[in-house]
């Protein structure tokens, strides 16, 4: 199942999959490319920006869980050396927030001896749950998707909207999409949805701006004389 963190994850790898492959669309329009070269650009932008991401996603992950076994193995060493210590530090631990002395021994010792390393783990670093070893993967797997279901909104413009209005209709559904996307992100995270709508936006906007502004400089993919004969394909 899905959790919500999940989901906040996925949703700035779409976002991304979205600006990539549409920003190459708006390049390769304003350079003058027909359909086929768009197709291939977008395609290709979304095979490696997919990857890209998985990959990033997976490093991450894997990183994350590398710490997360260090200190696990920290804490083991230390309660196997001296227990009666780790047992002191978990007792203090309560008292400091608030727990009478003599309770905050008896807490520590019951927990202790439950699971003293989750124990000890959860006071001193937070860690409630331990990564599963096969987190890394699954967050590079989900990265991956995510970024590609973000890419065919652009591809889907190229494949449905006639030639001359593709660069319209692409930004247009860009910034749809973001607006989207952004309001879900700030509903979860409970931010301010007006400042996390504008930066989406004008990140998008501008990262479509310099597509078009690069594309214009270079030649024709398809080799014909410039952007004017786009619209005739």
């Amino acid at each position: 199942m899905t959790s919500l963190r999940d989901l906040r994850g996925s949703v700035p790898a779409a976002n991304d999959g979205i600006m990539a492959t549409a920003g190459v669309i708006e390049g390769f329009i304003a350079a003058g490319a027909g359909t086929e070269a768009l197709i291939a650009a977008a395609l290709a932008a979304t095979v490696a920006g997919a990857a890209s991401f998985g990959g990033f996603k997976y490093g991450e992950a894997a990183g994350e869980r590398d710490a997360e076994l260090a200190v696990v193995e920290e804490e083991r060493r230390d309660l196997a050396r001296s227990p009666q210590a780790e047992l002191e530090e978990l007792a203090a631990y309560y008292e400091a927030r608030g727990v009478d002395p003599a309770l905050a021994r008896e807490v520590a010792a019951q927990i202790s001896a439950r699971d003293a390393l989750m124990a000890q783990l959860e006071s001193e670093h937070g860690i409630r749950d331990l990564m599963p070893a096969n987190a890394p993967l699954l967050e590079g797997i989900r990265g991956a998707v995510a970024f590609m279901m973000g890419a065919l909104l652009p591809i889907a413009m190229v494949l449905l909207v006639p030639p001359d209005k593709r660069a319209v209709a692409t930004a247009i559904a860009v910034i749809l999409s973001l607006t989207l996307t952004a309001t879900l992100t700030a509903r979860l995270g409970r931010s301010s949805l007006r400042r996390a709508v504008l930066r989406s936006v004008l990140v998008g906007a501008l990262t479509l701006l310099l597509s078009v502004i690069a594309g214009s400089f270079l030649p024709d993919p398809d080799g014909s004389a410039g952007p004017a004969s786009a619209s005739a394909r």
